[in-house]
């Protein structure tokens, strides 16, 4: 006897999966041959027609980010690490503080753990392990709670207008 599936209330998509959803489209793929329909607008097109509705104010990163997210491309990191940079040069909390000198680095490193998967590199010589690991992490956070923001505001006025 197999036991049933857990119902678990609380399972999201994964993000990239709820981007594709609210551009209209899905992230699941079935072997087929040649298709005879042909689409006017790629995807990509229109997850970012999608997202800019969860742009605030011209200095928002949260579409940018998040388009980088859910097509694993690097297209806006300029934007996005310069953002990052000055968020965590500007932090006050104690472990951003002493490693401000290296605040583009983990801006960079966060980017590129979140877009493309990378690995944070080992702590540099003379920053401790837990500073290196608080204000990676923090980064992360920051640019995973701009995409979160940009696609719940997205999602909200998508549909209404």
């Amino acid at each position: 006897m197999s036991a049933a599936p857990v119902f678990e209330p609380r399972t999201r998509a994964p993000f990239r999966e709820r981007v594709y959803a609210l551009a209209g489209h899905t992230t699941y793929r079935e072997p087929s041959g040649p298709s005879t329909t042909q689409r006017t607008v790629p995807a990509d097109h229109m997850i970012a027609a999608a997202l800019s509705f969860g742009r605030r104010d011209p200095a928002d990163i949260g579409p940018d980010i998040a388009i980088d997210i859910a097509t694993n491309r690097p297209a806006n990191w300029r934007k996005v690490c310069e953002w990052l940079g000055r968020s965590l040069a500007a932090d006050r909390t104690a472990s951003c503080v002493r490693l401000r000198p290296y605040a583009a680095h983990y801006a960079l490193w966060a980017y590129n753990a979140l877009v493309q998967g990378h690995s944070f590199p080992p702590a540099m010589e003379g920053v401790s392990e837990r500073d290196h690991g608080d204000v990676g992490l923090y980064a992360c956070l920051l640019l995973e709670r701009a995409a979160e923001d940009a696609l719940a505001q997205a999602a909200r006025k998508w549909r209404v207008e």
